[in-house]
């Protein structure tokens, strides 16, 4: 007698073969499909605040415009007290009528009269004895004529050119010489500070 299989044998047998159809196309698809690439996630970004607390020593602040430094130049008045002397010019006064010369000396800021006109010597300076001779004063002169002083001149004049910025006058023509201290020596323009009396040799009781 004949062996007639049973209904659950089919459905079993057309479950597994519905099952490796699956399977087979599942194998299809995923050979297909192209490769996914899994990029890492982005690096974080630190803030200031991160930077600043990680080491604060390598962080160099911007330059604020206040904080240029300044150089400081220091006055005149306080160079160690140092004062300049009195200085004395010495010129040649030519009478241009009767060829005569005679030398005069200026003290500086003081004014003086020589018939009507009226002299006054601010500043003079002289080359030291190792440098070729040259002297120059600045002057300020003027004339009394018709009731107000008229100016006659203002400015340096030198003494190895006095045709440079001569005085225009037609009596008097005037060129300076030297220029010392009261004490006699030659003044180049440097000013000492003062000599104090220890230095000079004198003992104060």
């Amino acid at each position: 007698m004949r062996k007639v299989p049973s209904k659950g044998v089919f459905l079993f047998v057309f479950m597994a073969l519905v099952a490796a159809h699956a399977a087979r196309a599942q194998m299809i698809d995923d050979k297909m499909m192209p490769p996914v690439l899994i990029a890492p996630p982005p690096p974080e970004i630190s803030t200031n605040e991160d930077a600043l607390g990680a080491d604060d020593d390598d962080i160099i602040a911007p330059l604020s415009i206040l904080q240029v430094p300044v150089l400081d130049i220091a006055d005149e008045d306080e160079n160690d007290g140092a004062v300049k002397p009195m200085l004395v010019g010495t010129f040649s006064l030519l009478h241009k009528v009767t060829a005569k010369v005679q030398q005069i000396q200026l003290l500086s800021g003081q004014e003086y009269a020589i018939g009507d006109m009226s002299l006054t010597m601010h500043d003079c300076v002289s080359t030291p004895p190792e440098e070729p001779p040259e002297t120059k004063a600045f002057l300020q002169i003027s004339e009394f004529k018709a009731g107000r002083d008229k100016p006659l001149f203002n400015g340096w004049m030198f003494a190895s050119s006095p045709g440079i910025n001569p005085m225009d006058h037609p009596v008097f023509d005037i060129w300076p010489l030297a220029c010392k201290t009261e004490d006699g020596l030659v003044f180049t323009g440097e000013i000492l500070p003062p000599v104090s009396d220890a230095e000079n040799g004198v003992t104060l009781n």
